[in-house]
């Protein structure tokens, strides 16, 4: 279940009321008289998009707990500031299980500072003329896998340049594919590890205390959406500096281990 789905029904004490309530029906009078709305209201939010249509009987709209659920939340929802766009937004994400984030203008702090990397574009035959014979069908299947290489009819559309640009490099300067795309692999999930710690201890803690039970109020999604565009780029810091210092003991490791095997070699021969 996705995070928007998770937070809804949890924001929605009643998103999956209790049988006796889901079984509740209404008449539209009712229901406005129970949620302490007006009937104009009512009509107005289904007319928006907010609140599904009632079940027909004859002439008459029958509603039912979930309805009543759905228009108590509306009301909360336009007492924190969110307009009936805002609303309908949050709606729409909880049933398509888009995430939250976009919704609520957090993206942007997610994402970081300026704008994405912008797609490369690359004829078959340049990348032929770089990788020649190496270039073969399982590499490509698995580069496409990878995500660093997208079929876009006559050409080839790279979604990272600046990691192509790195592979090739590294490629040139003698590792093979196979292996390169073996590390890719193994990075990617090291720091998808990485961040999903880094992102749980920021909403764990600057996050969560503001959805506990229910949306912050829309005035409170700026100094939020401020804080977490400042916190980007010194989780970067921490990761680029940790990166550096783990470089070169790694790779003091590595050759001193090499180094020694060497020697034991040399001075096992008769």
């Amino acid at each position: 279940m996705t995070q928007a789905s998770l937070f809804f029904q949890r924001l929605l004490g009643s998103a999956a009321p209790m049988a006796a309530a889901a079984a509740a029906e209404y008449t539209v009078d009712e229901l406005a008289q129970t949620a302490q709305t007006t009937v104009r209201n009512v009509r107005a939010y289904q007319d928006r998009g907010l609140l599904p249509p009632p079940e027909r009987r004859g002439r008459v709209g029958i509603y039912s707990g979930e309805h009543l659920a759905r228009l108590q939340l509306i009301g909360q929802l336009l007492e924190r500031g969110y307009s009936i766009a805002s609303i309908r937004e949050l709606f729409e994400a909880w049933a398509q299980g888009r995430d939250l984030a976009h919704v609520l203008g957090l993206e942007q702090a997610i994402r970081g500072p300026g704008e994405p990397e912008q797609p490369g574009r690359l004829e078959f035959a340049e990348l032929q003329a770089i990788f020649g014979a190496d270039l073969d069908d399982a590499v490509i299947d698995r580069a496409q896998a990878l995500g660093l290489l997208q079929f876009a009819g006559d050409h080839l559309a790279v979604p990272s340049p600046r990691l192509l640009a790195a592979g090739i490099e590294l490629y040139r300067a003698g590792i093979p594919l196979p292996a390169l795309l073996d590390e890719l692999e193994s990075i990617r999930g090291h720091v998808e590890q990485v961040a999903t710690g880094i992102v749980q201890m920021i909403v764990g803690h600057l996050v969560n205390p503001l959805l506990q039970t229910s949306l912050p109020h829309a005035d409170q999604l700026e100094p939020l959406s401020a804080q977490l565009l400042q916190l980007r780029p010194l989780v970067e810091q921490v990761v680029e500096a940790e990166l550096a210092r783990g470089l070169p003991v790694a790779a003091n490791r590595e050759l001193s281990e090499r180094v020694h095997r060497l020697l034991q070699g040399f001075l096992q021969r008769p």
